[in-house]
């Protein structure tokens, strides 16, 4: 009983000594980031969260701008043009008559030491080979079929694609990321940065007139200064309207953001009407089924619906490593399996045929 006793009052002194020990330390520590919150909050906060901010509103901003060498040959054989055009004919030339020509013309003759003789018919007669020199100007139609048979064409393109991410699919969840840290920074950006100021902004909490941490700030009004290169400079084909069959389709789907109070404070619009972005999601999707757009064109599933290049390749009985000229020549003494091959999807008029691999490695 006595040792019992002995160890509990030691234990209890242990506890006080370390408790003691523990205040001293926390209380310490909460010396020094009061007076250091101040360069925390300059040298380390704010340049960490508004990096990360401003790293996705230029990712968003940016431009794909590359120019892709094309260097290839085509055989094109047995195959026919159907060629449907007209020739225009302006020229000076000599024909040959074929055959005798006979003309019967009126005249005017004057006959010496008789007089005039009006309104005479004469009867003259051209012969066959006479030579004469003519002028043509005519439109020559002209409908034939024309055989080609071209081997080893050459292809030599520099095929020049500027891509604004901001209109891809990537623009969503980019900016989903800038909308999870706005409001953040934007915080940061509107609290005290010296002892100074929050005296000014403790007394405006105090009076009821609390500041809104949500306002634009200098930095959020232009988070990203620019690029090191340019894109798009001298593109000529910026304004050229695409193909309609390859215009996307809005969804009416939007980013869901981040925190719901603070985000609401970034964009109301999406909350309006006591709504939430997940309950618009959910309305644009309906209406999306409504419309019969399949939804792999905006779940995020369309690469599942894409042969890759691997794949197609092994649709056609190549191995790995396999060359492309082995593999055709497997293709055409072995035949597709009839289950289980991946089937490429149509390619629509005016795609180029880039197809997006479906798993890590293809």
């Amino acid at each position: 009983m006595r040792a019992l006793r002995f160890i509990g009052k030691w234990f209890w002194r242990f506890m006080i000594v370390f408790s003691f020990i523990v205040n001293v330390v926390l209380v310490g520590v909460i010396i020094v980031l009061l007076l250091t919150i101040f360069d925390i909050k300059r040298n380390i906060a704010q340049p960490l969260l508004e990096g990360l901010h401003s790293s996705f509103v230029g990712l968003n901003d940016s431009t794909i701008d590359w120019t892709i060498p094309v260097r290839t040959s085509l055989d094109v054989t047995d195959k026919m043009i159907q060629v449907n055009d007209s020739i225009t004919l302006d020229t000076d030339t000599v024909v040959k008559l074929t055959q005798d020509v006979s003309l019967l013309v009126n005249a005017n003759i004057t006959l010496p030491g008789v007089g005039n003789l009006n309104n005479a018919q004469v009867s003259l007669a051209l012969p066959k080979d006479l030579e004469l020199p003519v002028h043509l100007n005519l439109e020559v139609p002209v409908l034939i079929d024309v055989p080609v048979n071209l081997y080893d064409i050459p292809v030599d393109l520099d095929v020049r694609a500027v891509i604004p991410l901001s209109q891809t699919q990537l623009h969503d969840p980019v900016d989903n990321l800038r909308l999870l840290f706005e409001p953040i920074v934007r915080a940061l950006g509107n609290l005290p940065d010296d002892y100074s100021e929050a005296g000014t902004f403790a007394s405006q909490i105090l009076s009821g007139n609390a500041p809104n941490l949500l306002a634009e700030t200098e930095y959020s009004q232009n988070p990203w200064p620019g690029y090191s290169i340019t894109a798009g400079q001298g593109y000529d084909l910026a304004n050229v309207p695409a193909p309609i069959e390859n215009l996307p389709v809005q969804t009416g789907i939007i980013p869901v953001g981040g925190i719901p109070l603070l985000d609401e404070g970034i964009r109301p619009e999406a909350y309006a009407g006591d709504s939430t972005p997940a309950e618009l999601n959910a309305q644009a999707a309906t209406n999306l089924q409504a419309q019969a757009v399949p939804s792999q064109y905006y779940d995020g599933s369309y690469s599942d619906t894409v042969s890759s290049p691997v794949q197609q390749a092994q649709a056609l009985g190549a191995q790995p490593g396999q060359q492309p000229a082995a593999a055709a020549a497997v293709a055409s003494a072995t035949p597709i399996p009839a289950q289980g091959a991946p089937q490429p999807t149509p390619t629509p008029v005016g795609d180029l045929g880039i197809i997006t691999p479906t798993q890590p490695g293809q």
